[in-house]
């Protein structure tokens, strides 16, 4: 982007610049007296809005845990929440987990370790994944996303060692291979092993990793939400294994074998006999110990702990390792996520709250509607197409009214070690899943990755729905006490950019229902690829913390980001609102600063764009916002007018 100019600095969050004008940063001037106060926790990557809520949160959250733990306060008569406080106070008793040291995983480490040859392998491989270990083949069940009234069976690859398939091209990776590779080193020895056993696994393991990662889809790849949907017969994936007995393996896992499995990345299934074959077994089987060692890590004692923090630190920055309270609270998080969502929304989440986001969405839902219906750029037909789907659209708000049943058969014993708990609970998690296979999607549930207690929001493109969690429904977002604008330019313009994920590059694809489904003519939506592309090029190059950004890794999170804000800014004229306290507002919620190493991971392999940029770019293509605070041709903020992409 040739005009991009915004002076006052980019990337460099942790230097405040208070004389920066709006007309020049809008990012700067909004924020620079918080960034000048705002320290990054010791034990994070970054400091931002997200981060200072969800501390203000688990303060409160721990406070209640340790009442409950020791008896200071009756516990709540919740489904479940006994369990989660049984799995935190476990999760505080060092001296146990000290005093066990590596006795919990000895029983699993055996039998890997016993695995002696493929046919083993073969053999066990149906209770391996049933045991929940990492392993090159990863199965789950979720909606298909061709009928998402049904369950399917899908494949797909695992976790890579470095954050993301692009990072082995990165000159840095052989670095942190290298770091990862000596920490996996250090677990297993603290395991039992021989110095030099471990040593030649690391390196086995992370040769087959780097082997594996060649095939494996980058995030900008995986962006492409409605290319995962690769359909095959169960023959037709059975036949593409040389070495493996796929047939056998589904028989041992289902009752009734699928007749077809969707797979994610037919790359890495082209490709899966070179990895997984009897010739490469000691690198599989290394690969299988130290993905198993470093994941145990966590539940054992504080020197497996300290021992599995290097590359933690290399990757993200992060100075030292949370105190024992928090590490507590994240696991019984970790496991018991909807259990403590409720909780928390039962306990802090006003019904005030809820009533007053909800009549903002539909505030925006109706904006939304009025400039779908004023488009200029989509026929009758496809605009109809567009306004069924955004009549579609399922509000989730604050908590769900029930939560998943797998949390009733998750156990926690006292008599169990941390670990020998955390792995039966995968272990149901993984059963849950796979029983899930025969049995119709159960839309009303939002499932562990949008608990009450997170400060996030969400649009599924499978089920057409947005969730707003109880979380983030406060300060800096949202508050009662803020006037209609500054909400509107916080959790308004965050409502409509979830919207917005309707109609980006991603959920554009499927349809009200929620399936993948054109509904598009083909000169309309050549016009969107023109606009998206025009959008990519927006945010394509930019220089942030001496670092370039890459528009089309972001283009799905830039679209809604401008459908956001320009939804916002729309909905606050019809309401006659103060615009510059919806452009500063917006500006306020993507505050932030953060660790070198994780800026750099962001900027590689985040969907989103740095959050300076998501403040300032959206801005500068709104032709109100030049009206609103004078921006000149001369300021730093100026756009010129050709260059500013308008889309919904």
């Amino acid at each position: 982007m040739n005009t991009f100019r915004i002076r006052g600095g980019l990337g460099d969050s942790a230097v405040a610049n208070t004389n920066v004008k709006l007309q020049d940063n809008l990012y700067l001037a909004t924020n620079s007296q918080w960034l000048e106060k705002a320290k990054i926790p010791a034990d994070r990557p970054l400091m931002d809005s997200f981060v200072e809520l969800d501390t203000k949160i688990r303060k409160q959250l721990l406070k209640d845990f340790d009442n409950f733990a020791f008896n200071k306060k009756k516990l709540p008569d919740l489904d479940n929440l006994d369990k989660a406080i049984t799995l935190y106070k476990l999760t505080l008793d060092f001296d146990k987990r000290n005093a066990d040291s590596a006795q919990p995983i000895k029983p699993d480490l055996q039998k890997l370790l016993s695995l002696s040859r493929f046919s083993d392998f073969n053999q066990n491989l149906a209770q391996l994944i049933k045991d929940a270990f990492s392993l090159p083949l990863y199965f789950y069940v979720d909606a298909d996303m061709k009928n998402t009234s049904q369950n399917s069976l899908y494949f797909a690859s695992p976790n890579s060692f470095l954050p993301d398939a692009s990072a082995y091209k990165d000159p840095s990776s052989e670095e942190l291979l290298n770091t990862f590779e000596k920490q996996s080193a250090k677990l297993l020895t603290l395991a039992g092993l021989s110095s030099e056993d471990s040593k030649q696994i690391a390196t086995n393991a992370v040769r087959f990793d780097k082997k594996l990662a060649k095939h494996k889809k980058s995030q900008e790849e995986i962006n492409d939400f409605a290319s995962m949907y690769n359909a095959y017969s169960t023959q037709q994936f059975a036949s593409s294994f040389e070495f493996l007995d796929i047939e056998q393996l589904l028989n041992s896992l289902f009752s009734k074998v699928p007749e077809k499995i969707i797979v994610i990345e037919p790359d890495y299934l082209k490709h899966i006999n070179e990895l997984v074959n009897p010739e490469n077994f000691e690198e599989l089987k290394s690969w299988i110990l130290v993905k198993f060692v470093n994941s145990s890590a966590d539940y054992l004692s504080e020197e497996f702990q300290k021992a599995a923090f290097p590359y933690k630190q290399a990757v993200e920055g992060v100075r030292e390792l949370p105190s024992t309270e928090k590490q507590a609270y994240r696991v019984a998080n970790r496991v018991f996520a909807e259990v403590i969502g409720i909780y928390y929304a039962q306990s802090y989440f006003g019904s005030t709250a809820k009533a007053n986001v909800e009549q903002m969405i539909n505030k925006m839902l109706e904006t939304y509607k009025q400039r779908l219906q004023d488009n200029s750029w989509l026929s009758e037909s496809t605009k109809n197409e567009a306004l069924k789907k955004l009549d579609h659209i399922t509000l989730k708000i604050g908590y769900p009214d029930k939560i998943s049943d797998v949390y009733n058969d998750i156990q926690v014993s006292t008599n169990k070690s941390l670990y020998e708990n955390i792995s039966a609970a995968n272990k149901t998690w993984v059963q849950y899943s796979f029983n899930e296979l025969y049995k119709p999607v159960d839309r009303t549930l939002w499932g562990p990755g949008a608990p009450a207690n997170l400060i996030n929001a969400f649009y599924d493109p499978t089920k057409n729905d947005i969730t707003f969690p109880a979380a983030i429904l406060q300060k800096p977002f949202y508050s009662s006490d803020n006037t209609l604008s500054e909400n509107l330019g916080g959790i308004g313009a965050v409502i409509a950019h979830e919207i917005t994920h309707a109609f980006d590059p991603n959920g554009s694809k499927f349809d009200e229902f929620g399936n993948i489904r054109n509904w598009w003519s083909e000169e309309d939506y050549n016009k969107f690829t023109e606009l998206s592309q025009a959008e990519i090029e927006l945010f394509d190059g930019i220089i942030c913390g001496g670092l370039k950004t890459n528009g089309k890794l972001t283009v799905g999170e830039n679209v809604a980001d401008l459908g956001g804000l320009t939804v916002a800014v729309e909905t606050a004229k019809k309401e006659n609102g103060n615009l510059q306290e919806v452009f500063q507002a917006w500006a306020k919620i993507w505050r932030g600063k953060m660790m070198p190493q994780f800026r750099k991971s962001i900027i590689a392999y985040d969907s989103h764009a740095p959050s300076e940029l998501r403040s300032n770019v959206p801005a500068q293509c709104i032709d109100d916002f030049y009206q609103t605070f004078n921006i000149q041709p001369i300021d730093g903020m100026w756009l010129d007018p050709e260059k500013r992409v308008h889309i919904w």
